[in-house]
């Protein structure tokens, strides 16, 4: 009895496929599976990274995954490290340290934003990623050099971080859930009619809305970051900072 003749395209194929899935397999590595997730997650910032996705868009079984990473957990905690590792904060070659304290509010939120999908990581991860300890170490060096006391840096630190995490925080949100509104801006349809009841209750807000229409985002940064460092520094001539300020003499 005779045999089929075997379909030689279709075999060449099915070897092909074996071929290419074992050399994916044997590439697959940590650096890769968190370069695609951070992929994913640009793509759909607003879903869950769920570990199937990443298997399928890396073209290994689900299983294959967990060689590089522990878990779901490990995963976030390589993907936030692998984006704020990148970053570089530069710092103005001349100047005194409220220029160093606003190029560091400014430099944050430009790396934020290269990355927007996973600034929302940041505020849930539960570690730090070494890179960003740096850059918070960086912005205390600032301080201290300032002449700031050690509990004072801190607090100063703190006030500086949440203005500059928090503001693009809420940027980053405003584009996510209301991509048609400039951030900042408030949207015409969510007020009162001028004649209405409600109308009587907000005269300053109605009298200025075509002010808040303008959103400025860049603007009222660079302004906010401006003032919050001027009064840190007029804090620095408070009685509270001489004994600092006489040893550093």
């Amino acid at each position: 009895m005779a045999h089929p003749t075997p379909d030689a395209p279709a075999a060449a194929r099915r070897a092909r496929r074996r071929k290419g899935s074992r050399r994916s397999r044997a590439a697959l590595t940590r650096e890769r599976i968190l370069e695609k997730a951070l992929e994913l997650v640009a793509l759909a910032p607003e879903g869950d990274l769920s570990m199937r996705a990443l298997a399928d868009a890396l073209g290994v079984a689900p299983m294959s995954l967990y060689r590089h990473v522990r878990n779901k957990d490990d995963l976030l905690d390589g993907l936030t490290n692998l984006v704020v590792g990148r970053w570089v904060v530069e710092f103005p070659a001349s100047g005194g340290w409220t220029d160093g304290a606003v190029a560091w509010m400014h430099g944050v939120r430009e790396k934020l934003h290269e990355h927007p999908a996973v600034v929302p990581l940041l505020r849930t991860r539960t570690r730090y990623a070494p890179a960003l300890l740096r850059a918070i170490d960086a912005l205390l060096g600032i301080l201290r050099g300032a002449g700031f006391p050690d509990a004072d840096a801190v607090r100063a630190s703190r006030e500086i971080m949440w203005f500059t995490f928090g503001f693009v925080f809420m940027e980053i949100r405003t584009r996510q859930e209301y991509p048609e509104v400039e951030v900042g801006a408030f949207a015409i349809q969510a007020f009162p009619a001028p004649d209405s009841p409600e109308a009587a209750h907000i005269p300053h807000l109605l009298a200025l809305l075509p002010h808040f229409m303008k959103g400025e985002a860049d603007k009222t940064f660079a302004e906010g970051a401006r003032h919050l460092v001027a009064g840190l520094a007029a804090s620095l001539q408070t009685p509270s900072f001489a004994p600092a300020q006489e040893a550093t003499r």
